[in-house]
Formats: C-alpha cells, sequence, structure tokens
C-alpha cells in the first residue's frame, strides 16, 4: 500500500503539465496568460481583450474565456467576483442576499496566478525549454545557434529554407540514401519551446533573444 498522498500543490501542477503539454497549439497563449496573472491582478473583461492581442493566441484552438477556464481547471489560477468598486464578494458578504441580488452585486471576475502556477512558470519557462532543446541534441547545437541568430530580424519561411536547405545537419540520424529532414524540423521545434514566433514573420521571442546573448556572451 503507498502510504504517500500528494499535496495540493503538486496535483495543482500535475494537472497543469497535463493541460499545457496536451494542448501544443495553446500552450504559448496559457504560458502567457499564467504569466500575465502573475505580474497582476487581471480582470476578465480586461483580459479577454489582452489574449486576443498576443501573437501567442494566433494559433490558439480556443476562445480567451476558454483558455482562462482550462487554467482556472487545472488550479494554477485563483479567481474571484469582484463587484462595482472591485472589492472582492466574500461569503460574508452575501450571507442573507436573494440570488438576484448577488447576481446584481457580482460585475466582473479577478484572476491572480497562484504558488502552483508558478511552479509551472518556471518548468515551462521558454528559456530553460529552449536550452534543453539545445542540449538534448549536440550535434544540432550549432544549426539551432545559427537559426537564432538569423532570426534577430524578422525572416519568412523561404528565408529560413534558404539558410538550412542542403546543410549536413538535415541527414543527423537519417541513414544513407533517406531523405534528408525537412528545415521545418528546427522552425518547428524552436517555436515548441518558444524561442521564436511568427508575427509578419519568423523572430525570436524575447525569451529567446535573453538565451541567445547569455550564450553568445558566454562564448566571447
Amino acid at each position: 500500500m503507498n502510504d504517500f498522498l500528494a499535496s495540493p500543490l503538486d496535483i495543482s501542477t500535475e494537472k497543469a503539465q497535463t493541460l499545457l503539454n496536451q494542448n501544443p497549439l495553446n500552450r504559448p497563449a496559457l504560458y502567457t496568460i499564467l504569466k500575465a496573472c502573475s505580474q497582476k491582478t487581471w480582470f476578465l473583461s480586461d483580459l479577454e481583450v489582452y489574449i486576443q492581442s498576443l501573437d501567442e493566441y494566433q494559433k490558439a484552438t480556443q476562445p480567451p474565456y476558454f483558455l482562462v477556464q482550462w487554467l482556472v481547471d487545472a488550479l494554477v489560477l485563483n479567481t474571484w467576483e469582484i463587484d462595482a468598486h472591485g472589492e472582492e464578494i466574500t461569503p460574508e458578504r452575501i450571507e442573507g442576499l436573494t440570488e438576484d441580488e448577488i447576481d446584481d452585486l457580482a460585475v466582473d471576475t479577478a484572476f491572480k496566478t497562484n504558488a502552483a502556477g508558478m511552479k509551472i512558470l518556471e518548468e515551462f519557462s521558454p528559456k530553460s525549454r529552449l536550452m534543453e532543446l539545445l542540449e538534448i541534441s549536440p550535434a544540432r547545437y550549432d544549426t539551432y545557434l545559427e537559426v537564432l541568430e538569423f532570426l534577430r530580424e524578422e525572416r519568412s519561411f523561404a528565408d529560413l529554407d534558404r539558410l538550412l536547405r542542403g546543410k549536413a545537419i538535415l541527414m543527423d540520424g537519417r541513414m544513407e540514401g533517406e531523405r534528408p529532414m525537412q528545415p521545418s524540423v528546427f522552425v518547428d521545434k524552436l517555436s515548441a519551446v518558444g524561442g521564436i514566433i511568427f508575427r509578419e514573420g519568423w523572430v525570436l521571442t524575447e525569451e529567446g533573444k535573453e538565451l541567445l546573448d547569455t550564450i553568445k556572451n558566454k562564448q566571447e
């Protein structure tokens, strides 16, 4: 019999890990929402507008409210109702009120990242995930850095294809006579960990730029 009981923090973290791992298209937006709510308390009306403005939201498959609710359900985002003055509506305040009076009192919903959410932000940080990607395949390390350096400016996929097409690294892990990897493999992997993002073209994220600068400074 297993006498180990998972803590509420561990349970929340596991739920959020599953959420982000199983939703790669929504992962960048989910991470950015969680990060934004770690920096201040957001009201739903403002948060939905903010989410829609994100570059990370452009590939998301769900409306903003659903993404926020997913994080609430994963127990990494705290939520509470507020009144017209921005004050929390506590159980004590609604004691004795009718259902209609309670509905009239609540004008918006507030959100803030909790301790479990902060752990997820650290675990899924683009900088840490990008570093893992660079280290997991030493043979591809220099090519990943070359792509990152190339994307200090916005580039089209055609630009990236020209950069990588014909390079020996595209045969990494391939047997003689097999077809080489497509250059898109490098783009997809760097994008998946949050190192690059598509705006008008492919370009470094802030986290990608910070890590690249750190690596370059260490090499000097």
